[in-house]
């Protein structure tokens, strides 16, 4: 165990990884707190918060748990505050998968950062980067990032144990981190699109396991149809109606 250091783990609530990351840490560190969340939770823990606040904690560990840590929380951590973000320094914030695809990136990655009241903008200490497939969809490439973040969380780890804290890695944020209101936004498509555009968004959106692409015809937000192709958008707005069953009948369904 590091020099007894002290943390506090905070991670997803998806089994595999948590229990890889909590194991990984249980042994390197005097884990004095640790808890799961789904990603749609954002209240800080409130055992989280009163563990950090008895001012022994070492370091704050957020492993993929999505909400953010309150400024007075992370000013009571002795040492570092680390948060591990699936996505390269490019795209801070939400739908990183999706945006990289959507633009063509040739590279992805994964990022360790410290922590500050701002999203996704403290130092960054430490990247892996990794390429992007001409397959690959929004799952596949998410899916590899989540994967590496766990190799991430481990070299991260171990340098806490040797050394005690991080260092720059020189690496530097690209953006300001997109906000889920502005990813919703983009999400969604207009039969007026151009067919390309839609092609693209639907390659870089569809997922199994997470909401979108929609699109929104006279003021009515619906998900595309997930057993339509979206080939289909060639054919101009009337096929992209067809394609999506918005057929006037089917409109007034949702008035």
């Amino acid at each position: 165990m590091g020099a007894n250091y002290r943390c506090v783990l905070l991670t997803s609530d998806r089994p595999d990884l948590a229990d890889a990351a909590e194991t990984f840490a249980r042994k390197r560190f005097n884990v004095r707190h640790v808890s799961r969340h789904a990603r749609d939770e954002r209240e800080f823990p409130r055992a989280a918060a009163a563990a950090i606040a008895s001012g022994d904690v070492d370091f704050l560990l957020n492993y993929l748990a999505p909400m953010i840590v309150p400024a007075g929380v992370l000013g009571c951590v002795r040492r570092e505050a680390v948060n591990f973000h699936p996505a390269s320094p490019a795209w801070p914030g939400v739908g990183s998968a999706s945006y990289a695809l959507y633009h063509g990136d040739s590279m992805f990655g994964v990022t360790a950062h410290r922590m500050t009241s701002r999203v996704d903008a403290g130092d960054i200490v430490r990247v892996i980067r990794f390429p992007v497939r001409p397959d690959d969809t929004c799952e596949t490439l998410f899916d590899r990032a989540l994967g590496a973040t766990l190799s991430l969380f481990y070299q991260v780890c171990e340098e806490l144990v040797s050394v005690g804290q991080l260092c720059p890695s020189g690496d530097r944020w690209e953006r300001a981190a997109i906000t889920r209101a502005e990813f919703e936004q983009w999400m969604t498509l207009s039969a007026t699109d151009p067919p390309g555009e839609i092609a693209r968004k639907v390659r870089a959106l569809r997922h199994s396991r997470l909401p979108g692409p929609f699109f929104e015809i006279d003021g009515v937000r619906v998900e595309v149809p997930r057993n339509r192709d979206s080939g289909g958008a060639s054919k101009g707005e009337s096929s992209f109606r067809d394609r999506c069953g918005l057929t006037q009948s089917t409109r007034g369904k949702h008035d």
